[in-house]
């Protein structure tokens, strides 16, 4: 009997193995082989659109990561530059410790190496305090652009996790797909070995795996090139 495709075989595999099986059945003069064999094209080209929208959903992943990524960036300058400004007013008004206030007793750099996904929100709170900054302080001309960014980054958190669910979901259907084609794989040879017999049926479909006994005699060193080697 003709090797089958298994269910742990990849999508790739899979693809080749039924290309090699429909060439095959094209080629043989059965000419039932040849119309079974088709039926297989339709749950083949069903696994290979979803195989192209799972790289789509992946690379729609990857760009919403890195879009959230630089979102986090642009934030964290603000932030540096808003905890700059606090510093520089504080050095000439100790007293003021805008900073502390503003910052809610953290630096600049634990704000920034904070989870992207936690951020935006004491950034928020950022803002508020950044309100009650005392007049002619320049760090509040930057609480508009804070808040916006800060906005930004949630967004763009929001879109990551949206394309990761329909990364899940698409993966998903690539596995339905493709144990779809692995049993049209199997009922294929079962339909035509009941059509035109066993030795049609082997002939109509290719060797996915070589045998054990065919790898090892491939290691076997021929006695003709044994004599040659011992003689010279």
């Amino acid at each position: 009997m003709a090797q089958m495709l298994s269910k742990k075989d990849s999508a790739a595999k899979i693809k080749r193995a039924v290309r090699r099986h429909l060439r095959l059945s094209r080629r043989h003069p059965d000419g039932e082989a040849k119309v079974i064999a088709q039926r297989i094209l339709e749950p083949m080209a069903a696994l290979e659109r979803a195989v192209a929208a799972a790289s789509a959903a992946a690379d729609a992943a990857e760009d919403a990561f890195d879009d959230w990524n630089q979102e986090d960036h642009l934030l964290d300058q603000q932030v540096r530059k808003l905890g700059f400004r606090c510093r520089e007013w504080d050095a000439s008004r100790p007293g003021d410790q805008t900073l502390r206030r503003v910052f809610g007793g953290l630096s600049a750099s634990e704000v920034t190496r904070m989870p992207r996904h936690e951020q935006p929100d004491f950034v928020v709170k950022m803002v508020v305090r950044g309100r009650e900054l005392p007049a002619g302080h320049s760090g509040a001309e930057l609480l508009d652009d804070l808040a916006r960014l800060a906005q930004s980054s949630r967004r763009a958190h929001r879109a990551y996790l949206d394309a990761e669910q329909r990364v899940g979901a698409a993966n998903a259907a690539v596995e339905m797909a493709r144990l779809v084609v692995v049993r049209a794989y199997r009922d294929n040879y079962i339909d035509i070995e009941r059509a035109s017999g066993s030795e049609v049926a082997d002939a109509c479909f290719p060797i996915l795996r070589r045998s054990r006994r065919d790898i090892e005699e491939e290691r076997e060193v021929p006695p003709d090139v044994e004599e040659a080697s011992a003689g010279a």
